[in-house]
């Protein structure tokens, strides 16, 4: 069943059906994002919600961090077991298979634990952090053995072993400065590891002027890893200011920008919504609400305390019906409405309760104490007498048009 509640204020109407319309293609289709967009911001001015949305947006940016370096970190791990099993079988792998089957098997580990390392469904900041960390260390591991193993190959294996390893060793250096720049310290830190053994090895053998290239290649990375880090955090920045004007931008095509209440187009979806949810044991009531003699309130104060009574009016609207299921709208100029999961009685009730206290408590509006009164249709919906939510609205616009040819100030039955 569906209760409706209008406000409507004198000398203002919403076009017959609207409010009950079906959507257009687009407003039908409103997906729970959306609904938790409206929901979540209402009563919340576009300053707090631009405000709201900078709060959060350091969290985003670690998730979206996590996630990158999950996935980064998963690809990679798996080319040092094969790196340094190709460097064993330049050297004649059965002749090293034990010496092979310990660093090939523990660089197979390692990049197992880089691939349980994965973002939960919801993740904090805290466990972005911890995973952030553990997958750093994990990767720091990787590269300080294979650093290791590298130096380990001109000491011990045959050539062109040493030569094999080398090479991958430039390899994984690039890739770090390339595809692990998320955070610039630990991968400087991955890069020397990697490079750092080789370097010193070559030196201090007989290819110094070789030691030399690779200082100017591992310097050559250092210098890609900065440029790939800030490319990175642009790209980061840039994707979710992106985020942030699409949230920004949906929320104004369903908020009223002056009272932060939903707008008519919210009103029309959460009204085809409620009316489509009705099943039995569920009641929904609509209050459609209308604010007496606005426009003396307009040609008297002026607009700028039509506009202030306007967005008091919404606070307390807001403050009145705060149920869960409550949804208060305004329709346009003097005009408000309430989608309610309540039965008639229920809903009628409280649109009296609102009626009596906003009677009784003259509202401040510029410095000046302000009587108000609204006149309200309250109505539920009824399969039987309701072929849809037109009809419905309907019904509950004709309750209003009585409460208003009764004397205003008064709640009518639809």
């Amino acid at each position: 069943m569906v209760a409706a509640v209008r406000i409507r204020l004198m000398g203002m109407h919403v076009p017959a059906g609207y409010a009950g319309r079906r959507p257009c293609k687009g407003e039908a289709a409103t997906t729970s994002r959306e609904a938790r967009c409206v929901g979540g911001c209402r009563g919340m001015s576009s300053d707090d919600f631009i405000h709201q949305r900078a709060a959060q947006s350091g969290r985003n940016l670690l998730l979206q961090e996590l996630r990158e370096t999950c996935e980064r970190a998963r690809l990679g791990g798996f080319f040092y077991p094969v790196a340094a099993l190709l460097a064993f079988s330049a050297a004649g792998i059965y002749a090293w298979r034990w010496q092979a089957a310990t660093v090939v098997g523990t660089l197979l580990l390692l990049a197992g634990l880089r691939c349980l390392v994965r973002p939960s469904a919801t993740p904090d900041v805290g466990e972005a952090r911890r995973k952030l960390r553990r997958l750093w260390g994990i990767v720091l591991v990787t590269t300080a053995l294979w650093g290791a193993f590298g130096a380990w190959t001109f000491a011990v294996l045959p050539e062109p072993a040493p030569l094999v390893a080398l090479l991958f060793s430039g390899a994984f250096g690039m890739a770090l400065a390339h595809t692990m720049c998320m955070r610039t310290t630990p991968s400087v830190l991955a890069i020397l590891c990697v490079m750092v053994p080789s370097q010193l090895v070559l030196w201090d053998g007989v290819a110094r002027w070789v030691a030399v290239m690779w200082a100017v290649y591992m310097l050559y990375m250092l210098m890609v890893l900065r440029r790939s880090h800030r490319e990175y955090r642009t790209r980061l920045e840039l994707e979710e200011d992106l985020r942030q004007q699409r949230d920004l931008f949906e929320r104004q095509s369903r908020v009223d920008g002056l009272t932060g209440l939903a707008n008519r187009r919210e009103f029309g979806a959460a009204l085809v919504r409620a009316v489509g949810s009705v099943a039995p044991g569920r009641a929904i009531s609509l209050l459609i609400v209308d604010v007496d003699h606005f426009k003396h309130i307009n040609d008297t104060l002026g607009h700028l305390a039509g506009d202030a009574c306007l967005v008091a009016l919404a606070q307390r609207l807001r403050a009145h019906f705060a149920e869960a299921g409550d949804v208060p709208v305004r329709l346009g100029g003097e005009e408000f409405g309430v989608v309610l999961e309540a039965g008639s009685a229920k809903a009628f009730d409280r649109a009296e309760r609102f009626r009596d206290e906003l009677a009784a408590q003259p509202m401040q509006v510029l410095d000046q104490a302000i009587t108000v009164t609204v006149s309200i249709g309250c109505g539920q919906f009824d399969p039987a007498r309701h072929d849809d939510a037109d009809a419905f609205y309907g019904d509950v616009d004709a309750a209003l048009y009585r409460a208003k040819q009764a004397g205003r100030n008064r709640t009518e039955h639809a």
